[in-house]
């Protein structure tokens, strides 16, 4: 599969999957995620105000939904943003509501 199908398929609005891993002995699939092109505006996870410059990029793993009998595990790469109000905070992505180690669809 391409990565643009892994897209379409993990349906998350505004990343695209640009890298994956498939191991059958362990029966995991890992996918590697990032912003799409356009979506450039990010939200403090703070405040909620819209900023479109990020501070520092970091990559956080989460567990996702299981596909078949493939335990799923998405590395979203992240942005952290420097607001004016708050300081330097993580932006607020709403397929990731907490700290958790787990995606919201979990």
């Amino acid at each position: 599969m391409r990565e643009t199908d892994w897209t379409k398929v993990l349906g998350w609005p505004g990343y695209r999957v640009y890298r994956h891993e498939i191991n059958e002995s362990a029966k995991t699939l890992k996918l590697g995620v990032r912003r799409k092109r356009g979506n450039r505006k990010m939200v403090c996870s703070g405040c909620g105000r819209k900023l479109s410059e990020a501070y520092d990029t970091y990559e956080r793993e989460v567990r996702d939904l299981p596909w078949s009998e493939f335990r799923t595990t998405v590395v979203v790469e992240l942005y952290r943003v420097r607001c004016p109000d708050c300081g330097v905070k993580r932006e607020k992505v709403p397929q990731l509501p907490s700290k958790a180690a787990f995606s919201q669809r979990f």
